[in-house]
């Protein structure tokens, strides 16, 4: 299974850009007001360095997974152990983006469709091109999918510009100052947060050399649109109507009439949404079921996908509403205890140690 730079690009844009752009804008204007878009400009700014550290960690093994490394650099046992909090993380994310996914689509088009029934068909989906294709067919859709989930953005975005009052945007950082801007960021980095992924993605391709260049350009479209589409919201719906708004990217669209002919452009947002949707869930669980068959040292990794995917589908019957799944995911689990230590402590971590054993192991060779 091998994918190629272009490929990673379109991963990585597909999985960042919808479910940022939909829920990380009400959160920054909660605290940054009107600043929002500032907030979002500074998530992307710190994505980058997250991009950066996990990138730089995984080409110092361009051959290995993140599983596979970190047993390289800590031994078997402590590498294993280090990969543990990354197990809850991978499950708690597939439950969490199936849940997420199955609201939208239920609150969006089939309100009568119970919801189980939305979660099943989307998790066979799933399955289906896992099974069938592995990662190489998982790249394949978002190739496909990356470029159209881009046009109906970049579309979205035209068409709604005859709603838009700069003064909303006004005044810039007199109202919220550092403090609520750097706080407001932290729904950005949560939601950027998901590249730490891509850790056991890096090893899969066909030339690791553009894996940096890669990701950043991938990151640097999304951060460009989600500030652009912040923005766009707050001067649409002013700095306090997006706080009390479950995804106010996706309200707007539902404003877009030009001359009284291009109407009901928000089913096209709901397509891109399931475009999303479908590339996120089958990567996540896709990295979940291949990175545990390298922990277990299980050869036939396909196996585990009778096993991970009821568990994500009982844990995303769980929560009682639409907005359980958001709020706890950034809330109770992302911020607090997944940023600090799965995507910036323990890479860091590791590259310390990578870097320290490689300066140890050098000057061993020159000794000799």
């Amino acid at each position: 299974m091998q994918i190629s730079g272009r490929q990673l690009f379109w991963l990585v844009f597909s999985i960042e850009i919808v479910l940022t752009m939909l829920y990380a804008v009400s959160a920054a204007a909660i605290e940054a007001n009107q600043d929002a878009w500032i907030s979002m400009l500074l998530a992307g700014l710190m994505g980058f360095g997250i991009v950066f550290l996990i990138v730089k960690l995984s080409m110092r093994y361009p051959q290995q997974t993140f599983v596979q490394y970190s047993q390289t650099i800590l031994g078997k046992w402590g590498g294993k152990i280090v990969i543990l909090p990354y197990f809850i993380m991978w499950v708690y994310l597939n439950s969490m983006a199936l849940r997420n996914s199955a609201d939208f689509v239920y609150l969006t088009l089939f309100t009568k469709t119970p919801l189980y029934v939305i979660m099943v068909t989307l998790l066979i989906l799933v399955i289906y091109v896992i099974f069938v294709g592995g990662l190489a067919g998982i790249a394949r859709c978002g190739e496909l999918m990356g470029p159209i989930i881009l046009v109906v953005i970049l579309g979205t975005c035209m068409l709604s510009i005859n709603h838009l009052d700069w003064h909303h945007l006004t005044p810039v950082f007199v109202d919220s100052g550092w403090k609520n801007i750097m706080q407001g960021s932290i729904s950005g980095v949560a939601f950027y947060g998901d590249i730490i992924m891509f850790t056991m993605i890096f090893a899969f391709m066909s030339n690791s050399k553009q894996a940096l260049s890669v990701t950043m350009w991938g990151m640097a479209l999304t951060a460009v649109l989600v500030v652009a589409a912040s923005m766009m919201v707050i001067m649409t719906f002013g700095s306090i109507l997006p706080t009390r708004m479950w995804a106010p990217f996706f309200g707007m669209t539902r404003f877009i009439s030009v001359l009284g002919f291009i109407q009901n452009v928000d089913i096209l947002f709901v397509i891109i949404w399931l475009f999303s949707a479908f590339i996120k869930l089958s990567l996540f669980l896709f990295i979940t079921v291949y990175g545990t068959a390298q922990w277990l040292n299980i050869k036939n990794w396909r196996i585990l996908l009778w096993v991970f995917a009821p568990i994500t589908l009982v844990l995303a019957l769980l929560p009682q509403n639409a907005t359980a799944p958001i709020k706890e995911y950034v809330q109770h689990f992302w911020i607090p205890f997944v940023i600090p230590v799965n995507v910036i402590g323990i890479p860091l971590l590791l590259w310390l140690v990578s870097v320290i054993r490689g300066k140890s192991m050098q000057r061993k060779d020159e000794f000799n």
